[in-house]
C-alpha cells in the first residue's frame, strides 16, 4: 500500500480534532465592595468628617458592628476568590494528548472603622491581602 502526501495529509486532518481553550472565571465583587481597596478606602473616609451615611454608602452594610468605650466599631471583611480553568485537548489516531490547568488567587481585605458618639469616622484600619 502506498501513501501519498495528499493522503497522509487528509488522514491526518481527519484524525486530529481540537477543543478550543475554555476558560471561566470568578468574581464575587458587588458594586459597593468595589470601594473597599486601599484606593477606595482612601478616596471615601475622611478622619473627623465622613458620617455612617457616608461609609454605607460607599462599602454596603458593615459584617459586623461592635462598640466600646462609646464607640460604635463597624468591620468589613470581605474575601474574593478568582479563579480559571483551561482544557486544551489535541487527539491523533494512536497518540493522545490533552491536560487541564486551574489557576486562582484569593483577596481578602478587613476594614475596622471607629465613630464617635455623634456617627462620625474617628479611626480606621485596613488590611488587604492577595494570595
Amino acid at each position: 500500500m502506498r501513501f501519498t502526501l495528499l493522503s497522509v495529509t487528509a488522514l491526518f486532518a481527519s484524525s486530529v480534532s481540537l477543543v478550543a481553550c475554555q476558560t471561566q472565571q470568578q468574581d464575587n465583587i458587588p458594586t459597593k465592595q468595589a470601594a473597599l481597596t486601599p484606593g477606595g478606602v482612601k478616596l471615601n473616609l475622611v478622619k473627623d468628617q465622613t458620617t455612617q451615611a457616608e461609609v454605607q454608602e460607599a462599602f454596603g452594610p458593615p459584617d459586623l458592628v461592635t462598640h466600646k468605650d462609646g464607640q460604635q466599631i463597624w468591620t468589613y471583611d470581605k474575601t474574593n476568590f478568582d479563579w480559571e480553568k483551561r482544557s486544551d485537548y489535541a487527539t491523533l489516531i494512536l497518540i493522545g494528548q490533552g491536560g487541564d490547568r486551574v489557576r486562582s488567587s484569593s483577596r481578602s481585605t478587613l476594614l475596622i472603622v471607629y465613630f464617635n458618639d455623634k456617627d462620625i469616622v474617628t479611626d480606621y484600619r485596613l488590611s488587604a491581602i492577595k494570595y
